[in-house]
């Protein structure tokens, strides 16, 4: 008889805000239920004893007169306490309701159950785990009337028992995993998965899973990880599936996922194309460089797509193989988008279907020598919730995923450490001992053709298309064995953000949080007197007459230790003291430039020559031959030069202990085959190689002498979380961050040369925002590009029927002491007058937190709700509650600007508050401007007018309706400057006029049809 399944309460409450000691409880909804069958509900309103904020009676739908007569929680409390007893409490981020239930004394034993939780981990490729996004994904139907407690308990309710069912499905070895993560007990899910692992081994009467000795003689025939044989991988390489397939190719997904204006808007375009084709024909044939500006209110490069597929289709008899195609993309996102929607579409209607290819950055891989090695030990302490949740993530994705590729996963940003753990990137690093090969020869899992890695070179050779990001193109194109160097065409989307992406690409950072980390892997002797880490659980091969094998524990005592490991571990201890003391080192510096810097004009010590530096905390101090006369300079060479010292011996240290992993021993290797040991000793390679690169970025950086790298401090804020702060520093009494030495390529031009045009090839740099006053030399130039050999191209939509420029003639300018209020009145007389359905976009957050401020209150009082980013939530999020909600108006910053695509609505007026002119305070920008002669003309003006381009083709041309920008910055008409920012947007109809006549002229404008002259 099958036992019943548990009794569980569904529970949602709608607070008036999200901080537990200032908010209070407006409604409580719950469910009780057994399995799909629901036994009881509890629902009422609370009075919360003050006033209901206006975004909250928005979203939620609750007005004050809803709640005449509702009772004070404490009357309901009791009666909710009966209802709650002790069972499991499930819920999407359930802790936030449950933590306002605990100030009342309730809740306080009751395990809980995060819907959101369960979704992150058994829905890894979600782009979204909000409740309606984890809803929909399942096949359940989301009501309209969202935000409402009942409503939404509904809905978590449904959601859990589809998650639920789909754990059933989970491999039983697999849910043993996840029941025992080394996570800590505050993790929603640990007790959940422990206790369905119990159910599971109940029903199966299975108990012990552990491999034991006939897993330990699997493993020795298979020489590798059993459990690698649940894996999609390895049942589909089984079957003899083939790994290279076209994309396929379904015209009703198509029709459905690509909406009516887009369509609408390419057929003109293509039919308009053929300059273009003639171009990128030409480009590719007599291979030399193309510049392609294409800003028509996508970002899908159709008209530059179209031609390049036309071209590699048009193989010749004579040539002697087909041709191939490169096309790179900015991100991950853009890829996967091209992938899925563009490419199988624009090929379906050229009748033809080429393999497709996609590869990854050097770290884009799943690695299962890694994955079966050490990832799930236990190294540098117990895991976070957020990395437990990683990983359990990780575990379900890995057995489903073909191709392993990093871009198939969400991964929330507090997880990637997770990912860290089991990715590719370390396996052509070379052993101490050449005799013993790299990783990548010696992996058991790449022959027998289950390395991902491994697979989409494969995949690669045999594709003749091959989309990539610009950063693995990078990666690819630096290394020695690179698959795209002999693709001799590139389409290269995105371009206008190529210099952006390498500049980042060439960076890196001595982080003291990292170094402690790579430390604490190697090993670490905890305060109980035990000792933890890859020496620990190496301790049985790495001790003299040691049996060989791992250790069973993820802790070992100090008597299974000898005298060499003791001293290896007092070398790491003495190591995280000089890191300590390096980072202290930094923050004295930065202290000391700061207090000079305080007294001279220049702010030499914020990484700029010029203008002022604002008195911020976290700004940054530029590693300069200014710097290095400060008196703190000294200690910071001291101190770095015992670093270095102690970061060489445990190198050392390392790599001498991977050679023992590796060697040969008398009378065989315990668990031979099995690659336990030979991962162990893959990451005591990747450790080292990391310190090593760590250490010369230091000594660079510390090096006297000129340098094509700029090199700057900067103190980052404090991390939110405890577990965070923890993590960030040794010293619970430090109360400021350690400083975050960082470094970057100053100028990219050179090496995108180096790395773009070192092969004869035809390369199309395809753009949204490339050419500045009609002219594409400063592209040429950030791009490394020949203006005599490069060709350009320009397509743009005609906006003036569109668009209206409207250019404030009558405000201060920015900087000006009545700059702020004129540009506050002005959002809240236009929204006024547009009932919202506005977007204004500013340079800064503390501009942006300013207006917020002044704004709110007064649009809220008509009825329109302001919301502000990084206030109320990510960009991706305002843009879903902005499509979804009338009279809503959005204020912006950063990834505002640029390129994502998160836009889902045009506004009908988009409000630019000033030029996004770059900060000269920031060092890789001081370290450019300072080659350059004519700054304002030649770098930063540039900047902001190709960003402005950027922003307004992203947000106001979305779509074709019709709309008004304001550009509120009047240098663009009171500065010689301003012209040449006109001059870089495409034409658009223009009024120019003062604050009192902008509303009355934005609604004349949308009330009429054509363009204004």
């Amino acid at each position: 008889m099958a036992k019943k399944s548990a009794i569980r309460v569904a529970l949602d409450l709608e607070t008036t805000g999200l901080h537990v000691e200032q908010d209070a409880i407006l409604e409580v909804a719950a469910i009780k239920f057994q399995g799909t069958e629901v036994l009881d509900t509890f629902e009422t309103f609370i009075s919360p004893g003050r006033s209901i904020p206006y975004r909250v009676q928005r979203l939620t739908g609750i007005k004050p007169d809803l709640l005449v007569g509702a009772p004070p929680f404490d009357r309901i409390s009791r009666q909710l306490h009966h209802f709650l007893g002790d069972y499991p409490i499930v819920g999407h981020s359930i802790p936030f309701d449950v933590s306002f239930l605990r100030r009342w004394g309730l809740a306080r034993a009751n395990p809980m159950i995060d819907t959101f939780e369960l979704a992150t981990v058994m829905l890894p490729s979600l782009a979204s785990y909000n409740l309606g996004q984890v809803a929909h994904s399942l096949g359940i139907l989301v009501p309209e009337d969202r935000h409402r407690a009942m409503v939404d308990t509904v809905l978590a309710m449904k959601v859990f028992l589809a998650l639920y069912e789909r754990l059933q499905e989970v491999d039983l070895t697999l849910l043993q995993d996840l029941a025992h993560l080394d996570a800590p007990r505050s993790w929603p899910l640990l007790h959940f998965f422990r206790h369905e692992l119990r159910v599971r081994q109940e029903q199966d009467g299975e108990h012990n899973l552990r491999r034991g000795i006939l897993g330990d003689r699997l493993a020795a025939q298979l020489e590798m990880d059993p459990r690698v044989l649940s894996f999609s991988i390895s049942r589909q390489k089984q079957q003899g599936t083939s790994q290279v397939e076209t994309l396929p190719v379904d015209i009703h997904t198509l029709k459905s996922s690509t909406s009516e204006g887009t369509e609408q808007t390419h057929e003109p375009i293509l039919a308009e194309a053929s300059p273009m084709q003639e171009a990128i024909h030409d480009a590719f044939a007599q291979q030399k460089p193309l510049l392609v500006e294409v800003t028509t209110g996508d970002k899908e490069y159709t008209p530059a797509l179209w031609p390049a597929l036309q071209w590699l289709q048009a193989t010749s008899e004579d040539e002697k193989s087909p041709r191939r195609l490169v096309i790179s993309c900015s991100n991950q996102q853009s890829a996967r988008r091209l992938m899925e929607s563009i490419l199988p579409r624009l090929q379906e209607r050229q009748g033809e279907s080429l393999p497709v290819a996609y590869l990854a950055e050097r770290g884009g891989y799943l690695c299962l020598h890694r994955w079966f090695g050490a990832a799930l030990r236990r190294t540098s302490g117990e895991l976070t919730a957020e990395q437990a949740r990683g990983l359990a993530k990780l575990g379900l994705w890995a057995q489903q995923t073909l191709t392993g590729e990093r871009r198939e996963l969400t991964l929330l940003p507090q997880e990637s450490a997770a990912w860290e753990r089991i990715s590719s990137g370390v396996e052509r690093l070379p052993a101490v001992d050449p005799r013993a090969g790299s990783i990548y020869q010696r992996c058991t899992y790449r022959r027998k053709g289950l390395c991902f890695v491994n697979l989409a070179e494969e995949r690669v050779k045999k594709a003749r298309i091959v989309v990539t990001t610009h950063s693995a193109l990078f990666d690819d194109l630096s290394s020695s064995q690179s698959l795209l160097t002999d693709i001799k065409q590139r389409l290269i989307l995105d371009a206008d953000l190529l210099d952006e992406e390498c500049a980042r690409w060439s960076g890196s950072e001595l982080q003291q949080a990292h170094l402690f980390n790579l430390l604490n892997t190697l090993g670490a002797e905890l305060p109980n007197g035990r000792y933890q880490g890859l020496l620990a659980l190496a301790a049985p091969s790495l001790r003299e007459n040691g049996p060989g094998g791992l250790s069973s524990t993820s802790t070992i005592a100090k008597n299974e230790l000898d005298q060499r490991m003791l001293g290896w571990y007092q070398a790491l201890k003495q190591a995280q003291i000089a890191v300590e003391q390096l980072f202290n080192s930094f923050y004295t510096l930065i202290e000391e430039a700061k207090q000079q810097g305080n007294g001279k004009g220049k702010g030499e010590s914020a990484g700029r020559t010029g203008a002022r530096t604002p008195d911020r905390g976290d700004q940054p101090l530029r590693l300069s031959m200014h710097t290095r006369q400060v008196a703190a300079w000294g200690d910071v060479e001291r101190a770095w030069k015992q670093t270095a010292n102690r970061l060489q011996v445990v190198i050392d240290l390392a790599c001498q202990a991977e050679k023992l992993m590796l060697a040969p021993r008398k009378g065989g290797r315990v668990e031979k085959g099995s690659g336990e040991e030979s991962a162990l000793a893959s990451e005591l390679t990747a450790v080292a190689s990391e310190l090593r690169a760590l250490k010369r970025l230091g000594e660079q950086a510390l090096a006297p002498g000129e340098s094509e790298y700029v090199y700057w401090l900067r103190v980052p804020p404090m991390p939110a979380s405890s577990n965070q702060r923890q993590q960030s520093q040794s010293n619970a009494s430090v109360e400021h961050a350690a400083p975050v030495l960082h470094t970057q390529l100053i100028q990219t031009s050179a090496l995108l040369r180096r790395l773009l045009q070192k092969e004869t090839g035809g390369t199309v740099f395809a753009g949204t925002a490339l050419s500045v006053d009609h002219s594409f030399a400063f592209a040429q130039g950030r791009l490394g590009l020949d203006s005599e050999l490069c060709a350009t191209y320009s397509l743009e939509a005609a906006r003036q029927d569109q668009t209206l420029l409207y250019l404030m003639d009558d405000v201060p300018e920015p900087n000006v002491p009545q700059y702020q209020r004129h540009l506050d009145e002005t959002i809240v007389q236009v929204a006024g007058a547009l009932e919202g359905q506005t977007v204004a976009l500013f340079t800064s957050h503390a501009a942006l937190r300013s207006t917020y401020a002044t704004i709110k209150p007064l649009l809220e009082s008509r009825g329109i709700l302001v919301l502000g980013q990084g206030i109320d939530g990510s960009p991706r999020h305002l843009w879903q509650i902005y499509r979804d909600q009338e009279r809503v108006v959005l204020l912006g910053t950063g990834s505002f600007w640029d390129g994502l695509d998160d836009v889902t609505r045009t506004p009908v007026c988009l409000i630019v508050s000033r030029l996004p002119m770059p900060v000269l305070s920031d060092p890789p920008i001081a370290a450019r401007a300072e080659l350059i002669s004519d700054q304002l003309h030649n770098l930063t003006v540039p900047l902001a007018a190709l960003r402005v381009r950027r922003a307004l083709n992203k947000i106001a041309w979305h779509d074709g309706k019709r709309n008004a920008v304001i550009l509120f910055d009047k240098r663009v008409i009171s500065k010689e400057y301003g012209e040449m920012v006109l001059h870089s947007l495409p034409r658009c109809s223009q009024r120019r006029g003062g604050a009192s006549r902008v509303s009355e002229t934005v609604l004349d404008w949308l009330t009429v049809t054509g363009a204004w002259d």
